[in-house]
Formats: structure tokens, sequence, C-alpha cells
């Protein structure tokens, strides 16, 4: 079976998976992935990107609005012809609807400078515990990360996982970017260093 053959038959089983996880079980692992990404942020006030979730996603919705009124400053993707560009947001009152159905900031919200991410709460299909990740198929994630840390390489990338997102091996084409790091319920995994 060839890579993207693989990586379509990881995607159906993990969506397999999420149908049996009950709308309380997502909300108690997204409540405990909160938990845990707020005890391992650096410390000071920080630019920080994070994602308006999909029903099959960690919500971090709640997260999000602490993160604003402790001061942090939040940018969640704005989806554009072909790609997503990050925007800031004052308030998740401020998302308004979007491409696929998601809130997201509008046209005229400030727009991201890669230099200036401290943390990226990235969503992912699934992750292994190498740092792999693997996405919906459109690479838009890769990209993003690929740029960010050409410009920005002390950024930390941290995927999002609830429990049954997390697989033994997920295959990888060159194209993929790894992230620093994978949040879930129970632990925050590490990747190692790329060879």
């Amino acid at each position: 079976m060839d890579l993207r053959n693989q990586k379509e038959h990881l995607r159906r089983a993990i969506k397999e998976r999420a149908t049996r996880l009950t709308p309380e079980q997502r909300r108690a692992e997204s409540r405990s992935i909160a938990r845990r990404i707020q005890e391992n942020l650096p410390e000071g006030t920080l630019t920080m990107c994070a994602y308006y979730p999909m029903p099959t996603e960690a919500d971090l919705r709640e997260l999000i609005k602490e993160l604003i009124e402790n001061g942090h400053r939040l940018y969640l993707p704005k989806f554009t012809k072909n790609h997503f560009e990050f925007r800031g947001i004052a308030s998740i009152g401020d998302l308004i609807a979007g491409k696929f159905g998601l809130q997201e900031p509008s046209g005229s919200a400030p727009l991201l400078d890669l230099k200036h991410v401290n943390v990226a709460l990235i969503p992912g299909v699934a992750f292994d515990r190498l740092g792999n990740r693997l996405g919906r198929g459109n690479g838009g994630f890769d990209r993003w990360i690929r740029d960010l840390k050409k410009v920005n390489p002390g950024a930390l990338v941290w995927g999002i996982a609830l429990e049954h997102q997390l697989a033994n091996d997920i295959p990888t084409e060159p194209h993929d970017q790894r992230v620093d790091a994978i949040v879930t319920t129970r632990e925050i995994i590490t990747s190692p260093l790329p060879h």
C-alpha cells in the first residue's frame, strides 16, 4: 500500500474511533487538555495560535477565552482561497461564520506576524509519539508550520490530541511537518529531535 493509501486508511480508522466518543467524553478530555496546556505554558504574556474546533477535535474554546482574559494575544485561522492565515481576536465573540462552517476571525482582524509566535496549538486527525502529524490531506498546516519554523525556529508547535487520535505510527512524506510536542489528556509527549 503506498503512503497516500496508508494515510487514507488511518484517517478512516481514526474517524471510526471518533464515532465512539460521546459528547460528555469529548468535553471531559478537552478540559483535561486545556488544563495541561495552561500548566505548561512558558512564563509571561504570549502570542499564541489556536483553532476553532471541528466536532471531531478537542474543544479549546473555554481555554481561548481564559487565555485572552489573562492578557495573551490569540490568533485563529482564517481560510482564504486555497490556504489560511492567522488573524487576531480579542474575544470568541469576534468570530464570524467562515469556510467549512467554522467560526473564524474577520478579514479586517490583525494579521499574525510569524516572528512573534510563542506557542501554536495545532489540530490534526492523528499524531504519533515521534511528533508526526496526520492532517486532512490538503497540506495547509504542513506549509504553515514549515513557514513558521523558517522565520521563528524557537516557536513551540503543540499538536492537540484526544486519546483516540494517538496512533502507533503515522506514515510520512517529505513535506510532512512534525510538531514539538503532543498534548493529550494524560501527558505532554515531547518529540525527539530530528535526526
